[in-house]
């Protein structure tokens, strides 16, 4: 689905961003499945929603932020030339069938370009059955759901600009916390609370986020962190930082933290390390912990960072099952160099 959404965003030529979000509202609609999407910085680029033909073929059906239409056909097995085009044509029940010039945005997906007010939109609002054909064949996809489904995709547009515009912070759920496994006690923090709380914000700014929302330290769901914040995209972020760890190996350390991670996962438990590139002054470490239990899902993702004076800062990133930014990826803007200068 990720390779989907890369294909649509650039398709649409939606512009992204940097650092950071907004609601979630997926939706179910028949046999469309619908969820917004968001750049890096945290902004809609589009909601889509997908169904599946009986031969595997992906069909989306997508609205863009600038309000831009269009279905997309998705096959892994294909081999398009991008750039090029090719005829589709349209047909819904026993209507006469439509004709479009579909677009190679992707070696394995192709784009119809529609309006809101194309008779294709309003076929499928009402119909049963939709066949695709192309040169790579013909494909046919049920509509069940579909009228709902195309009132849900605009709302879900709308519902993000509007929250936009309102610039609401997201808020934290609350989480199980844990004693960390022989890990470091509070003689060993290295900040105060009012430390704490300068150095995330003077961290944020150096990384160029602005839009974020600090947890209130008396409401800190995560005591065993210092600073707990959050992103409008859902992600929920937090920072700890210890002194006198000079001695500590910092392999040994995120062993140390997937191990707590693993014991407290009463479900599916996966984890494994991420590529962390060299730093000039100080240690860089990534790892990841997932935890599936019951249906939910909470992901984290570390960076742990050792400084040349012996200090180990923590900082995790947390997917709680509900964010709708990558969780992934959301330390890339604290690995700059420019940024690291701040872990002295």
């Amino acid at each position: 689905m990720s390779r989907l959404r890369a294909i649509l965003l650039a398709s649409l030529l939606i512009a992204a961003a940097a650092p950071l979000a907004s609601p979630a509202s997926a939706f179910t609609s028949g046999v469309w499945e619908g969820n917004p999407s968001f750049d890096e910085a945290g902004k809609l680029t589009d909601c889509t929603m997908t169904a599946q033909s009986d031969s595997g073929i992906l069909l989306a059906f997508i609205i863009s932020r600038d309000f831009d239409w269009g279905l997309v056909l998705y096959d892994d097995k294909w081999t398009l030339r991008v750039g090029s085009t090719t005829d589709v044509e349209l047909r819904v029940d026993a209507l006469p069938p439509m004709f479009s010039t579909g677009k190679i945005v992707d070696a394995h997906g192709i784009l119809v370009p529609l309006e809101n007010t194309d008779p294709v939109v309003e076929a499928m609002r009402h119909g049963e059955v939709l066949i695709v054909a192309t040169e790579l064949g013909k494909f046919s996809f049920r509509l069940t759901g579909t009228a709902d489904g195309i009132v849900d995709l605009a709302g879900c547009v709308t519902e993000h600009l509007e929250a936009e515009k309102v610039m609401g912070g997201a808020t934290v759920p609350p989480i199980e916390t844990k004693a960390p496994a022989d890990g470091p006690d509070d003689e060993n923090r290295l900040f105060t609370e009012e430390e704490a709380l300068t150095f995330v914000s003077e961290l944020l700014a150096s990384a160029g986020i602005t839009n974020y929302e600090l947890i209130d330290p008396d409401e800190n769901p995560m005591p065993n962190f210092d600073v707990v914040w959050t992103y409008a995209n859902g992600i929920v972020a937090a920072l700890v930082g210890y002194k006198g760890m000079s001695a500590v190996d910092l392999d040994e350390a995120t062993g140390v933290v997937i191990a707590d991670d693993a014991k407290n996962c009463e479900g599916d438990f996966f984890s494994g390390k991420k590529v962390s590139e060299p730093a000039e002054t100080v240690s860089v470490k990534r790892v990841f912990t997932t935890c599936r239990t019951d249906g939910k899902t909470v992901e984290i993702h570390y960076t742990l960072v050792k400084t040349e004076s012996g200090h180990l800062i923590q900082i995790a990133h947390l997917n709680l099952g509900e964010a709708t930014g990558d969780v992934a990826t959301a330390d890339r803007a604290f690995l700059r160099t420019a940024v690291l200068q701040n872990f002295k």
